[in-house]
């Protein structure tokens, strides 16, 4: 709720947004996520339902286009299948939160036989909390990732008289991940809260989205991935070290959501 109240507030106090458009919604999701050796072996892998709610304030800028304030916020748990640090296989479940705040700016419109195309520039901030609960043989492992997130891309809309719908828009994104870290928590085995930076990589998303009146239904599609970490040494309290490492990974957000306009 603290999302919607903040988008609400905005849309009254920042000056010249006479004309804001606000949508609030809920989200369903589907998650996969790999982890994977140098050799391409599957190191892990956690995939699930993440239902969630968003929302958006988007208003004009003169002449010069429009400005979009985003975010979303996804929680559930999904099923954990891997392996422990001495290779034994490993099946549980991870509690999984997922949050995302973007700023997109659309120059204006260009119209083409019906159809209107929109180039965009986004940058995003990330944060994803992914807790592997435990075991009768393994310790809770509690690890939280940030990441900010570039991305360059364009929709193209056009309005329709098709039963109930208005309008269509189909919209995608070249991505990029930037400043990739994540904090894994280690206290249960005395060896603190190390943050190790994750190399980045590019990444994707796509959307197809129908207008009905104030009503939007899309479907999305959102992929990334972190490169290989540098290897840290961790020196645990009452003496050893550590070498804690994060091996390359990828991840796949698809679903639908349904948003309302005002």
């Amino acid at each position: 709720m603290r999302l919607f109240t903040v988008l609400f507030f905005m849309s009254y106090s920042l000056p010249g947004m006479a004309g804001a458009r606000v949508e609030v919604g809920g989200v369903l999701g589907h998650f996969e996520y790999e982890e994977r050796s140098d050799s391409g072996a599957t190191f892990n892998q956690e995939s699930g339902t993440l239902p969630g709610i968003q929302a958006e304030l988007a208003f004009d800028v003169s002449d010069l286009g429009w400005i979009k304030l985003s975010g979303s916020r996804l929680f559930d748990d999904v099923r954990y299948r891997g392996m422990t640090q001495s290779g034994r296989p490993l099946k549980t479940r991870t509690d999984t939160e997922q949050t995302f705040f973007e700023l997109t700016l659309g120059r204006p419109e260009i119209s083409f036989h019906n159809y209107r195309f929109t180039p965009m520039v986004r940058a995003g901030l990330r944060k994803w909390q992914r807790d592997i609960l435990p075991t009768s043989n393994t310790l809770r492992l509690n690890e939280a990732y940030r990441w900010r997130e570039l991305g360059l891309g364009g929709s193209v809309c056009k309005n329709v008289a098709l039963g109930w719908v208005d309008a269509w828009c189909l919209e995608g994104w070249a991505l990029y991940t930037l400043e990739a870290s994540v904090k894994v928590d280690l206290t249960e085995i005395n060896a603190g809260s190390p943050s190790i930076r994750l190399g980045s990589k590019p990444g994707a998303s796509f959307q197809a989205a129908a207008f009905m009146g104030p009503v939007e239904f899309k479907v999305f599609s959102h992929f990334w991935q972190f490169g290989k970490s540098d290897t840290k040494i961790v020196n645990r309290a009452g003496g050893g070290r550590l070498q804690v490492q994060e091996p390359a990974s990828q991840s796949w957000l698809t679903g639908f959501a349904v948003g309302l306009r005002f």
